[in-house]
């Protein structure tokens, strides 16, 4: 009985720091795409989830960076990679690229990108708000 416990206690914790491991691996990811937003105070970017969390790959999330302070990071739900064009936009009150708005003073995201369906990592991926607007 006790090796038992033992050897699923084992195994939980094995998952359990695989699943850390690749979603480190997935937050620290490079981006596909890069670019500065139109008005220069941030980076936008596209990061592709790839291995054990996106087996299948195809999804992707929006990384907006503060240039003045790096270490300001919001991150949108994931997205299907193919559903978004980075031509980015920005006014005083938000920036984003087709589809996915980030509001920069209540930094939340707003998503409108047609047939989007919720996921349950994004949990994990998604470190803001965010609103989905039907479209499609």
């Amino acid at each position: 009985m006790n090796k038992t416990i033992l050897a699923v206690c084992s195994l939980l914790a094995a998952l359990a720091l695989l699943f850390g491991w690749s979603l480190n691996d997935a937050l620290s990811a490079p981006p596909s795409v890069s670019q500065v937003s139109p008005q220069g105070g941030h980076l936008i970017e596209s990061v592709p989830v790839q291995g054990l969390l996106a087996p299948g790959g195809g999804l992707s999330y929006l990384r907006i960076v503060d240039r003045a302070d790096r270490s300001t990071i919001f991150r949108s739900p994931l997205f299907a990679t193919r559903s978004v064009d980075m031509r980015a936009s920005e006014d005083s009150q938000s920036l984003g690229v087709t589809w996915i708005a980030f509001d920069k003073r209540t930094q939340d995201f707003t998503l409108s990108i047609p047939q989007w369906r919720p996921d349950w990592r994004n949990l994990f991926f998604s470190n803001t708000p965010y609103e989905v607007v039907p479209n499609g």
